[in-house]
């Protein structure tokens, strides 16, 4: 058993869930993990890996902090106390109104 995080636009997808106990053994992948997470949770489908089983654009996946790229990707190994965080994009925002008047002269 292991902890899996979801962060922004993820979460409202799991009923505000922040995080989230998925079963796994030790040698399986974090594809494995991901995969068993959205059996779980179906409303997570397509908002984390595509229909060919990879990782979305933009999607961050971090293992105990350590970011997935700089591993083996998805087939990077998970042990009995591992943590995955999980990324959506996020972009957007609003700018502040004060500053939006100082640019605009206003």
């Amino acid at each position: 058993m292991g902890l899996v995080r979801l962060y922004a636009t993820l979460r409202p997808r799991v009923g505000g869930q922040g995080v989230l106990d998925v079963p796994w053994s030790p040698g399986d992948t974090i594809a494995d993990v991901i995969r068993e997470l959205v059996r779980r949770k179906p409303a997570l489908q397509g908002h984390i890996l595509n229909d060919e089983g990879h990782l979305l654009p933009h999607v961050n996946v971090f293992l105990n902090g350590r970011d997935i790229r700089y591993l083996k990707g998805l087939e990077t190994r998970v042990d009995g106390e591992a943590e995955l965080f999980i990324f959506p994009p996020v972009a957007g925002g609003q700018t502040p109104a004060r500053y939006a008047r100082l640019r605009l002269g206003g």
